[in-house]
């Protein structure tokens, strides 16, 4: 297919081979604002996708701001260009060009605690001083200095994510009666346009005229309707005027809704394509669109129908580097599209896995591609038993590295409890990331038997050099009186449709990102209570899920019980003994739905052990947990094995 995506576009006097832009994002991988060789390999795999920009982001312009990132590269100094040159040297080997982005939060701690109400409270932007404005303007200006030294190709405006250039932008913090007030767009975009002005003078003058610069703008705060369409139109225009040469629109923020800035799953892919489109039809500057975009089909509608020129894609790429390689190629059936589980946006430790789907994420500096696999696998035959998430991807790393697997599924499919996950409303995602693992199977040809439960005698027959386990783990369920009830229900039974629950009071044991997601799936024809022992509802779920999910549920009428634990069921009710005093009361119930978790077969695991030498455990067959979790452990277990 001839993607509308894959054609050049001209930014400026500087011509992108395609228009697939990554946009900046913190990964945490820099060490007291030096750049790392895990940063440098991060953004090397990165380019080598096939996009045609990448920022690095964001790059405190001053450490020390009360606010500080310091996991991230800085630009606050002349002693971080030669590890910026070298992070800048990895995107141009991968073959895009690099943009950087100096960042200043403009507000102080940088945390998200009592984000929304303490916003007004700590809007910098009210406090300064005309002459501490001009001061962080000319840091501005010798931060993209700095980057222009290190080769950049281009300078990020940031005037997006709450951060300082939005809150002069914005009225929902803008508070100022100056001339850097609300009183008109030429006011509140004052500092921007004053700043890009003394930015393009400084570069110029040190001989960096081909260096470009664009601009990050937020088109909503999400929570409000601050930024109208006309105002986001009127300041997008004067960022135009002050040379911006490419406009990328996203909304949300750290201050207001962090599940706005990045896509957490219960909102629509594009859902933020209209505030590119508005500005679109203001400038004739290019402009990306930004925001949960993750399928070829729909970016190549979003360009080929003018609401955007470019897209940004963020988590898209973390997920899967190869986005745009793979459609080139014509294999968008491999693409592993981002679930929005939100696990990468946690400031993890250097080294650890950044993302549910790419378990190389993070780990580039010390995780070969996958063309330069050693192949040390030799032919031999390795049994994976159990074609979940971790089998599926256990065989895939086994078979790049040169083994022959054979994948044994019981049932008649492949996926696992990720075919559960998928029922859940909003988990579309996980069932194509079923078939993705599927095709690639399929394309490295290892041989997989469904319906095939292999006895140890017929594994023995098969002398394989070893045998990797992920077989599902046996459902947790709790030894009380009428448990066995007909009203009482698995997960398998709801989510799979074997059982049908209509118009009844239903309790939902088990408060885990499992229970959450039976009962979204459960509540929408039933009055809905989950039972939780823990004293917090979905303590594993990631917090910026649980500020859209949690509200949904709510206002879907689902109930909490916190502290609780089920000690019996009756007829029409069960009995919850309060974990912290002991006391039984009775909750009306009439279907009862085990959500618990499961927990490892440990009398099959023995089996193996006694039958076999080298056997390998990952995924539920170790413990009940996350897809993160399955993933992580088959994919380093699959690379040493």
């Amino acid at each position: 297919m001839s993607y509308s995506f894959l054609k050049p576009v001209r930014i400026g006097n500087m011509v992108l081979k395609n228009r697939v832009i990554v946009p900046a994002m913190a990964r945490y991988l820099c060490k007291d604002g030096y750049v790392t060789d895990a940063y440098v390999e991060y953004l090397r795999a990165i380019a080598e996708g096939g996009v045609a920009m990448v920022t690095v982001g964001i790059m405190p312009i001053d450490l020390n701001w009360p606010s500080t990132m310091p996991t991230q590269p800085c630009l606050g100094d002349d002693k971080y260009i030669p590890g910026l040159t070298r992070a800048v040297a990895a995107i141009h080997a991968g073959g895009a060009k690099a943009s950087l982005q100096p960042w200043m939060p403009g507000r102080a701690p940088y945390t998200y605690a009592n984000a929304v109400e303490r916003a007004q409270d700590i809007a910098i932007v009210n406090r300064l001083t005309v002459d501490e404005i001009h001061n962080i303007q000319k840091k501005y200006a010798a931060a993209a200095l700095r980057c222009a030294m290190a080769g950049a190709d281009v300078v990020e405006w940031h005037n997006a994510h709450n951060y300082l250039g939005e809150q002069f932008f914005s009225p929902y913090f803008n508070r100022r009666t100056d001339e850097y007030g609300q009183q008109s767009v030429e006011n509140s975009m004052r500092f921007a346009r004053e700043a890009l002005t003394l930015t393009r003078r400084t570069l110029d003058a040190a001989g960096y005229s081909h260096v470009e610069l664009i601009a990050k703008l937020n088109g909503s705060e999400i929570i409000n309707d601050d930024i109208t369409p006309e105002l986001l139109a009127a300041s997008a225009k004067e960022l135009e005027k002050a040379g911006i040469a490419l406009i990328t629109v996203n909304g949300g923020g750290g201050l207001t809704r962090l599940e706005g800035m990045s896509g957490d799953g219960h909102r629509p892919e594009g859902w933020k394509v209209k505030y590119a489109e508005i500005v679109k039809n203001a400038v004739s500057i290019p402009v990306a669109a930004s925001g949960n975009l993750k399928h070829p089909s729909y970016v190549d509608a979003i360009i080929s129908e003018g609401k955007c020129d470019l897209v940004a894609l963020g988590r898209t790429s973390i997920c899967d580097p190869h986005w745009v390689n793979k459609c080139k190629a014509g294999r968008e059936d491999l693409i592993r599209y981002c679930l929005s589980c939100m696990h990468c946006v946690y400031a993890l430790p250097a080294d650890v896995c950044g993302c549910t789907m790419n378990p190389r994420c993070r780990r580039e500096a010390f995780t070969p591609r996958v063309e330069d696999t050693p192949q040390t696998g030799a032919g031999r035959k390795v049994v994976v038993v159990g074609a979940g998430p971790a089998g599926c991807l256990a065989a895939i790393t086994l078979a790049q590295r040169g083994f022959r697997p054979i994948l044994f599924e019981r049932r008649a499919y492949l996926g696992g409890s990720a075919v559960l996950a998928s029922k859940a409303p909003c988990k579309g995602l996980v069932a194509e990331y079923i078939e993705t693992q599927k095709n690639q199977l399929a394309a490295l040809g290892v041989q997989v038997e469904l319906n095939h439960a292999p006895t140890m005698a017929e594994l023995r027959r098969l002398d394989p050099y070893g045998i990797f386990v992920t077989m599902g783990g046996q459902q947790i369920v709790p030894d009380i009186p009428g448990i066995d009830r007909e009203n009482v229900f698995g997960i398998e039974d709801i989510l799979l449709g074997r059982r049908v629950i209509e118009g009844r009071k239903v309790a939902v044991i088990g408060g885990g990102h499992v229970g959450l997601e039976v009962a979204h799936f459960l509540c929408a024809n039933n009055k809905v209570t989950i039972v939780e022992m823990a004293d917090e509802i979905g303590a594993s779920v990631y917090y910026i899920t649980k500020f859209k999910l949690l509200p949904l549920l709510r206002e879907a009428g689902v109930t909490f019980r916190t502290g609780q634990a089920i000690a019996a069921v009756d007829d029409g009710s069960i009995r919850l003994r309060d974990t912290h005093t002991g006391q039984c009361t009775e909750l009306k119930a009439e279907a009862v739905v085990l959500a618990m978790g499961s927990r490892p077969d440990l009398a099959a695991r023995a089996a193996f052990d006694r039958n076999f030498d080298h056997v390998v455990y990952a995924g539920d067959a170790v413990r009940g947990g996350t897809m993160l979790e399955a993933n992580r452990d088959a994919f380093a277990l699959a690379w040493e094995f």
